[in-house]
């Protein structure tokens, strides 16, 4: 059958996709940990288990003390999330899911929906719901009263774009580069 639709602009990235496949790139994995599974383009920490786990940040020294483990990357080819709580958080990855993590190159990140990013500038990310977003792990420009770190190593590569996935909704993304000490 023919394609009858065709979209007149295309999403310029989906959060969590890997900008450019450079050469020098840091991909861990980690089974995720939270109940609510996580969202692709989210930064991710250590979990319980912090050999096996990962979380999203709930504190601003886990942003800050250079142990964080990365972005959360999208992957297409991966199942989506299936139980109730991811769904309703919106997210693509299930609790005990597999995530892959990119520490090291430009990647998608998810912004908060009222953050204006400007390029060339630091990246912070939310540990602490507040206002503009609750989407704890996803980056903004600044500290939004206290409830979110700048993550040290990132820079805002791009400023914020709205995305629009149709059925998914809009994403607000911005590309960030990350050079984080290798786990």
């Amino acid at each position: 059958m023919p394609q009858t639709l065709h979209a007149i602009a295309m999403p310029v990235a989906r959060a969590g996709l890997v900008a450019d496949s450079g050469i020098v790139q840091d991909t861990i994995s980690r089974l995720a940990e939270d109940a609510a599974g996580n969202a692709a383009g989210t930064f991710l920490v250590p979990g319980t288990d912090a050999e096996a786990q990962a979380i999203a940040p709930t504190t601003a020294a886990e942003i800050t003390d250079g142990d964080g483990l990365g972005v959360l990357m999208y992957d297409a080819s991966k199942m989506p999330a299936t139980t109730a709580a991811a769904l309703a958080a919106g997210n693509e990855y299930d609790v005990e899911d597999m995530l892959p993590l990119n520490g090291s190159g430009r990647i998608w990140v998810l912004v908060d929906p009222a953050a204006a990013v400007v390029a060339n500038t630091p990246a912070f990310v939310r540990y602490a719901a507040g206002a503009g977003g609750t989407v704890l792990g996803a980056f903004r420009s600044d500290v939004d009263t206290a409830s979110a770190a700048a993550l040290p190593n990132a820079v805002f590569r791009s400023a914020h774009r709205d995305v629009d996935f149709d059925q998914a909704g809009v994403q607000r993304v911005a590309l960030v580069q990350l050079n984080l000490p290798s786990v």
